[in-house]
């Protein structure tokens, strides 16, 4: 781990991603880039209805100036904070969509993981949609740590990791091992089965069987729990076993995403009481 992405608008939720991103970025000796976006629409121009183009957004400069010293005194408050190790920190402005200057800002600093804060939503059946969080889980190339309102850092002692078995490349979680591993965490695979079926069963036994035996990683353990509704299956089986993470993967196109009519990991990242870490599969 080099380089802790953390977006932040200076909102009480931005806040505590930031705290949470200082607390990961002290234990992994990670660079933490403190990033804030102003907004700018798109384009070189702006039609008007008449046909005739307005002259391009002319930018505040003071405007940006207050936003640069709000991430000075916010990377001030860190630097100051009391702490056995020493971390770098760093600030970036950018103008333009948020969910284009997080993408932007993930490739030119090769960012390792992005720490975001959500709002959260009341009600586990409300889906998120068009949000930053569900723009950025689909634009970035690293890991994604979505950290809700209320979740405050903890060393991490269970993660569990929602799989659906379809041909997930576990090379590809590195990530999460490497992160459970800064803690000795377990790492608990979970698969929500919705039918009540013995051959489902047995084919999921199989799956389970074939990623433990393949798996670097000693302390783990694998569970098939049945639930007619996945969400439900997860948020239940998170509080029973008091998971400090939960891990989703992102791969469009999949099994997640063909169950629902939004993009399932999208819709657990708004509503998980957990910090939730989405990982991207390559194709």
């Amino acid at each position: 781990m080099e380089t802790i992405l953390c977006p932040t608008d200076f909102s009480q939720a931005a806040d505590n991603a930031v705290n949470y991103a200082d607390e990961l970025a002290h234990r992994m000796k990670a660079r933490l880039i403190l990033f804030h976006s102003i907004y700018e629409p798109e384009g070189t121009e702006i039609v008007s209805y008449s046909g005739v183009p307005y002259n391009h957004p002319v930018r505040d400069l003071n405007y940006e100036e207050t936003q640069k010293n709000k991430l000075a005194h916010l990377q001030t408050r860190l630097q100051n904070a009391d702490w056995s190790t020493q971390i770098n920190y760093e600030t970036r402005i950018k103008y333009g969509l948020t969910k284009n200057t997080i993408a932007e800002m993930i490739q030119e600093e090769q960012a390792d993981m992005v720490v975001l804060g959500n709002e959260g939503a009341e009600g586990l059946k409300e889906i998120l949609v068009g949000s930053v969080a569900a723009d950025v889980i689909q634009k970035a190339t690293c890991p994604v740590l979505i950290i809700p309102p209320r979740a405050t850092f903890k060393p991490l002692s269970k993660i569990v990791f929602a799989t659906d078995l379809r041909g997930e490349p576990f090379a590809d979680v590195n990530f999460v091992l490497r992160l459970a591993g800064l803690f000795d965490a377990e790492i608990i695979f979970l698969h929500i089965q919705t039918q009540n079926s013995t051959e489902v069963k047995e084919e999921v036994a199989a799956e389970l069987t074939k990623i433990h035996k393949t798996l670097p990683y000693q302390n783990s353990s694998f569970y098939n729990e049945i639930n007619a509704h996945i969400e439900d299956g997860i948020s239940q089986f998170c509080r029973k076993h008091k998971a400090d993470m939960l891990v989703m993967g992102y791969h469009p196109r999949t099994f997640w995403q063909n169950l629902f009519t939004q993009d399932y990991t999208q819709d657990m990242a708004y509503h998980t009481y957990l910090p939730l870490l989405v990982i991207h599969y390559r194709n």
